[in-house]
């Protein structure tokens, strides 16, 4: 589970008051976002991306019924919980509600243990259900490229003259490469902290387990367990393909860089090891 101060919670209500006792529940444990219309919350839902939204229903402008209709006709955030409260009670009123979508409700004057319970019980739903999506799509990304390239790359190289290797690799880790940062990435990196998450990113949809060991403005290690083309039996070519797609990467952003493969599991040392560096640093 994340550690819950990383968790945002966007509080909307056009009474700041009510934002403010909300927040007051909330705050120690959770990162709060406030909203007081309807048109601010939908934009804070786009620039801001909370975990779960607490939903006024009675605002002047656009209602929280309409709100929690427009969060959940969105692809991106219609997992999103909302959670709706209102003054009122009437049993019409909360049909209103699921049928614009919500998860849940809560009555005014609110119960500070009921609504740290709903918050805490939602939120771990949600992240149950992004986990899942990781795993789906790391799974998609192997079914797509993993043991196409495992089974393909060695057999294409085993009859290749050695001077036209590289170029097959070369050619190989731009298909792959592009593939997943168009499906997945899409976002320029703006520095070598983004450059090395991206880096390990891309490489972990294919069911590595790559992590940044260290970093500064030269460049970056990253260390890896788990290899990411096969579970046995791995062959080193597989290496260069994971070396070229990280210096692609890297090219993105900067002319010159140099990549090196310092361990690997193929040789026997139980982990990988690769280091970017920028050239002239």
């Amino acid at each position: 589970m994340p550690d819950k101060n990383t968790e945002k919670i966007l509080v909307v209500d056009d009474q700041p008051v009510n934002v403010k006792l909300i927040t007051a529940y909330l705050e120690k444990d959770y990162e709060i976002i406030p909203a007081y219309s309807g048109e601010e919350a939908l934009e804070k839902v786009r620039t801001d991306k909370p975990d779960i939204v607490l939903l006024d229903i009675m605002m002047p402008g656009i209602s929280g019924y309409e709100v929690c209709e427009r969060i959940k006709q969105q692809d991106t955030t219609r997992f999103m919980p909302v959670v709706m409260i209102t003054a009122l009670s009437e049993l019409e009123d909360k049909i209103k509600g699921i049928e614009a979508g919500a998860d849940d409700f809560l009555t005014k004057p609110i119960n500070s243990l009921e609504l740290i319970t709903r918050v805490r019980s939602l939120l771990k739903s949600k992240y149950f259900h992004d986990q899942l999506i990781r795993s789906k799509e790391i799974i998609e990304a192997q079914n797509d490229l993993k043991t196409i390239m495992a089974d393909l790359l060695p057999f294409l190289l085993r009859d290749i003259h050695p001077d036209k290797k590289t170029e097959v690799i070369r050619q190989m880790s731009q298909q792959v490469e592009d593939y997943l940062w168009t499906k997945y990435i899409q976002e320029m990196p703006a520095d070598i902290s983004q450059t090395a998450g991206i880096s390990c990113s891309i490489m972990n949809r294919l069911g590595g387990s790559f992590s940044v060991e260290t970093i500064d403005d030269r460049g970056f290690t990253a260390k890896n367990i788990k290899c990411p083309w096969a579970d046995s039996n791995i062959n080193p070519v597989l290496c260069m393909l994971t070396k070229a797609i990280f210096t692609r990467i890297g090219m993105r952003v900067y002319d010159n860089i140099q990549v090196d493969i310092e361990k690997t599991i193929a040789g026997g040392d139980g982990y990988c090891l690769l280091k970017l560096t920028r050239s002239g640093h």
